[in-house]
């Protein structure tokens, strides 16, 4: 028995980090994410530290994916103003404003929404976390979806 128990946390690991590590450009898989910690030979505190670990792998890529479109944001104050685009120091600083302010609120929505699973939809049941951490990883994925379709939107030369 110890022997299976050691030789699932590397398997946790790797499968966790594959279904997490999508390549740049593509859309993020929930379903791979979560089909990967849900393995039936899996006890649940195992599933729960794989749901955790890939939620907080999520949340250093969105940073990641919130601190390029920052900078993208940035380079639009070199740009010479010009009519019909976007360019110079104050469009830029207008829109770095609106995208924190709808960065602040949908991490608001974020905190709340998978809070009120934990606390009141599923009252800190024996598989609230994994639910608390399944929503952290469906919402974590769409956002870093939503910020790499505005990316391609904004960036004419396709660029991430």
């Amino acid at each position: 028995m110890r022997r299976a128990f050691g030789t699932v946390g590397p398997m946790l690991a790797v499968a966790t980090s594959v279904a997490v590590a999508a390549p740049e450009g593509k859309p993020v898989s929930t379903t791979a994410i979560l089909r990967s910690c849900a393995g039936k030979a899996l006890p649940e505190y195992r599933k729960g530290a794989c749901l955790d670990d890939a939620a907080k792998a999520l949340r250093a890529r969105l940073d990641a994916a919130v601190e390029r479109k920052l900078a993208g944001i940035a380079a639009v104050a070199t740009r010479p103003p010009s009519p019909g685009s976007l360019a110079g120091r104050e469009d830029s600083e207008n829109w770095r404003k609106a995208f924190l302010a709808a960065q602040a609120a949908w991490e608001e929505y974020f905190r709340r929404h998978c809070d009120s699973l934990y606390d009141f939809d599923y009252h800190g049941g024996s598989a609230a976390g994994q639910l608390a951490s399944s929503c952290k990883i469906r919402l974590l994925a769409a956002r870093i979806d939503e910020m790499r379709e505005g990316t391609a939107v904004s960036d004419p030369e396709g660029r991430r």
